[in-house]
């Protein structure tokens, strides 16, 4: 006894539903479709692959480009406390320098610190992510599992890498007692345990 064949889940846009005899699960849409309609779904995924490929691209000349420049963010911290200095000058001599000295000493710190975490992000990038899209584009096949993961994995970057243009180091004064507070951060991302 032959059992009837299933229709494809598919409809267009119009409503109208494809009368043709179901193939397979798709796993992109978790609709049982026709063979044109596999394809179809396999057209888009392909697609969306190239844009994420763009993406990656992308990102890899952005992070290519990055370099620490903490010359624009000293200039700027120097400044209020040159600021400071010249209000309280005469009972402030000392701090001031002291402080100055520290300021220097974060930015030694947070340099090599933003070379690591430049460095992991380009790890993550290239030994990662990209091995995995250079798998994933020889495929004849691409699941949505697999292109989900990448851009995920490429927004984790991202964010590594928008934190790295981000000021880690800041001043704050208390002209009450005098003091001055110099804060740097840990990157967010770098500190996280994985």
């Amino acid at each position: 006894m032959a059992s009837a064949r299933n229709l494809c889940q598919h409809s267009d846009t119009d409503g109208t539903q494809c009368t043709s005899n179901d193939y397979i699960l798709c796993p992109h849409c978790q609709l049982q479709l026709c063979l044109k309609h596999l394809n179809s779904h396999q057209d888009l995924l392909r697609s969306d692959l190239y844009h994420l490929c763009d993406d990656i691209d992308h990102l890899r000349m952005n992070l290519d480009n990055l370099v620490f420049d903490s010359s624009n963010q000293r200039e700027y911290l120097f400044k209020q406390l040159d600021q400071w200095y010249d209000q309280w000058i005469n009972s402030l001599t000392k701090i001031y320098l002291e402080k100055k000295q520290e300021i220097e000493i974060l930015y030694l710190k947070s340099h090599m610190e933003f070379d690591v975490y430049k460095d992991k992000k380009d790890k993550e990038l290239k030994d990662n992510l990209i091995k995995q899209l250079n798998k994933v584009l020889k495929q004849k096949q691409i699941h949505i599992e697999d292109l989900n993961n990448m851009k995920n994995k490429l927004d984790y970057i991202q964010r590594g890498l928008d934190e790295l243009k981000q000021l880690n180091i800041d001043i704050q004064f208390n002209n009450t007692n005098f003091d001055i507070n110099i804060i740097k951060k840990r990157y967010i991302e770098a500190a996280k345990v994985r």
